[in-house]
């Protein structure tokens, strides 16, 4: 039996990320490079926003989501230390 090759995507969903520039993404609006590398299209390696980013994001910018808006992130960690996606407590 062949070892099954298909890649699979190493961000998580309901997650958000630091992309190059400071940019934020999510598993939705991330490109394919992103998506199953955690490197965006420059090369760098992209890192999950934590509790403490969220909980810094100034207020007068609204919350904290991805360039697209189609997550956004609460200052609550949920059981893995993760900040909860906005629907996931509302």
């Amino acid at each position: 039996m062949k070892p099954n090759t298909t890649p699979r995507p190493v961000l998580v969903p309901g997650a958000i990320y630091w992309a190059d520039g400071g940019r934020q993404i999510c598993v939705r609006c991330a490109g394919q490079s992103a998506l199953y590398t955690g490197r965006d299209l420059s090369g760098q390696k992209v890192a999950r926003v934590t509790v403490e980013d969220v909980r810094a994001w100034p207020e007068d910018l609204g919350s904290l989501q991805c360039a697209s808006g189609c997550t956004s992130l609460t200052a609550v960690a949920g059981p893995d230390g993760w900040p909860l996606e906005r629907g996931d407590v509302w």
